[in-house]
C-alpha cells in the first residue's frame, strides 16, 4: 500500500502544469494591457488599461508564488505572449476596438473559470489556504472581465476603430 504523501505530491505537480499555462495568460494579459494604455487615444481607456496593468503585475506575483508553493518553478516572462499582445493591440484597426476588447474579455473569463477548477481541486486535497487564494484571484478575473465587457458593449462608433 501506498503512502498518501507521493499522491499529494503526484496531485501537486500535476496542478502546476495548469497553472504554469494560467500564469502565461496573466503574463500576456500584462502586456496587452501596457499596450493598450500606451496607445489608446481615449484618456479613460486608457486610465482602465494603466490601472489593469498594474494589478496585472500583483497577479503575475501571486500565481508565481502559488507555483512555488506547490514545489514549481514559475516562469518569469514569454516573449511568445508578450508578441502575440502586441499583434492583437497593432490589430485593433482591422479588427476594431470592441472585438479586441471582447477577445481580452473572453481570456479573463477563461482564465477565471480556470482559477475556480483549481480552488474546488484544492479544497479536495485539503489545502485551504491555497483554495482559497485561486478563489480570489478568480473573482478578480471577473471584475475585470465585467470592466471589458462594459467597455466593449458601450465603445463610441466613430472611436470603434482606433485606440
Amino acid at each position: 500500500m501506498t503512502s498518501p504523501a507521493p499522491d499529494l505530491e503526484r496531485s501537486y505537480r500535476s496542478l502546476v502544469k495548469d497553472v504554469k499555462l494560467a500564469l502565461l495568460s496573466e503574463i500576456g494579459a500584462r502586456a496587452v494591457y501596457d499596450h493598450i494604455a500606451r496607445r489608446a487615444k481615449d484618456p479613460d481607456l486608457s486610465a482602465m488599461a494603466e490601472g489593469m496593468n498594474r494589478e496585472g503585475i500583483d497577479l503575475v506575483a501571486r500565481v508565481q508564488e502559488l507555483i512555488r508553493g506547490m514545489g514549481g518553478k514559475p516562469r518569469r516572462t514569454s516573449f511568445r505572449r508578450r508578441a502575440l499582445a502586441r499583434v492583437l493591440v497593432h490589430g485593433a484597426p482591422i479588427l476594431g476596438v470592441r472585438r479586441v476588447l471582447r477577445v481580452i474579455r473572453d481570456a479573463e473569463q477563461t482564465v477565471g473559470r480556470w482559477y475556480a477548477e483549481y480552488a474546488v481541486f484544492l479544497m479536495r486535497l485539503g489545502d485551504e489556504p491555497r483554495a482559497r487564494a485561486f478563489e480570489e484571484l478568480r473573482a478578480q478575473k471577473e471584475r475585470r472581465a465585467m470592466a471589458l465587457g462594459a467597455w466593449a458593449d458601450n465603445i463610441v462608433r466613430g472611436a470603434e476603430r482606433s485606440l
